[in-house]
């Protein structure tokens, strides 16, 4: 079998330019209703897509610098947080999450009330089984970075669910218009995972 040998402008698809990556969040659709700030409970200051498939749904994946992983599936990002900054509790029901912390302390939390946890240093590793609740926290002075791995079947990667305890802390802070807001454009708190929740809708309409 010969190897092959694309050239630079072959490659260029496939290469990620930091300095040309948008965070994720520039990517929703701005008529939401959603504040920016309240999304801000679910994602750190900037969370970049490095490399995705195409394919995939949900919110996870939108517009990846690479494109690739449509067989083995992989999405591979990066998490800028300022100091003391993360998303809060949330839970891959079938995907599997790894962090790298690539600058910075990060402190790893996991359990349904962080109970557990596990401080990383840079090039530290940690995969996150499906089905745990898990944060991230930058426990740093300064902007740390965070590689976030995540692998599943396609079909499984709109699988986070986020823990009821959160939704008073968005009406506290955003009022209910806001949690009515996100919960239809599709975040979830009610730890049922997506899969079940469809199985129920059907099973309450016949």
């Amino acid at each position: 079998m010969k190897t092959e040998c694309p050239s630079l402008a072959d490659m260029q698809h496939r290469i990620a330019r930091f300095k040309n990556l948008k965070p994720r969040a520039a990517h929703w659709n701005d008529n939401l209703g959603i504040p920016a700030e309240a999304l801000r409970l679910f994602n750190p200051k900037a969370n970049y897509v490095l490399m995705a498939p195409a394919s995939l749904p949900g919110r996870l994946s939108p517009n990846p610098a690479i494109v690739d992983g449509d067989k083995g599936v992989i999405r591979v990002g990066l998490a800028v947080a300022a100091p003391n900054d993360g998303p809060e509790l949330h839970v891959h029901w079938k995907t599997h999450e790894t962090f790298m912390a690539l600058s910075g302390r990060w402190l790893i939390r996991w359990g349904d009330e962080g109970q557990e946890s596990v401080e990383l240093e840079p090039y530290d590793m940690i995969a996150m089984p499906p089905r745990v609740a898990r944060q991230f926290i930058n426990i740093s002075d300064q902007d740390a970075h965070l590689l976030v791995i995540i692998q599943g079947q396609p079909e499984d990667f709109d699988d986070v669910g986020r823990l009821p305890s959160i939704r008073q802390k968005i009406i506290d802070k955003y009022g209910e218009q806001v949690l009515a807001n996100m919960e239809a454009n599709g975040w979830d708190f009610s730890l049922v995972p997506r899969s079940m929740r469809n199985a129920e809708s059907l099973e309450n309409q016949a």
